[in-house]
């Protein structure tokens, strides 16, 4: 599942957790312990913009989304343990 997390990032670039959820058909609570791990490794940084709490609808609603991090060198998430 961390792979797939790493190919939609590195493909879009930049996703919010409802389209990462939508995408890996996941529970959005699920899929914050997954990013949690990724987040400590450094492997992705959380990007936050607006500074309103949406519940008016204007167009400065708080935005999370995350963003995958180029590293040189890096271990392929499929040799990583996760346990």
């Amino acid at each position: 599942m961390l792979a797939q997390i790493q190919k939609l990032l590195v493909t879009n670039e930049i996703m919010t957790r409802q389209a990462l959820a939508r995408q890996l058909a996941m529970d959005e609570q699920a899929l914050m312990g997954m990013l949690k791990l990724l987040l400590q490794r450094g492997q992705i940084e959380l990007i936050q913009g607006g500074d309103c709490e949406g519940s008016c609808g204007c167009v400065s609603a708080k935005v999370e989304a995350y963003r995958w991090l180029e590293k040189k060198a890096a271990t392929p998430l499929s040799i990583i343990s996760v346990s």
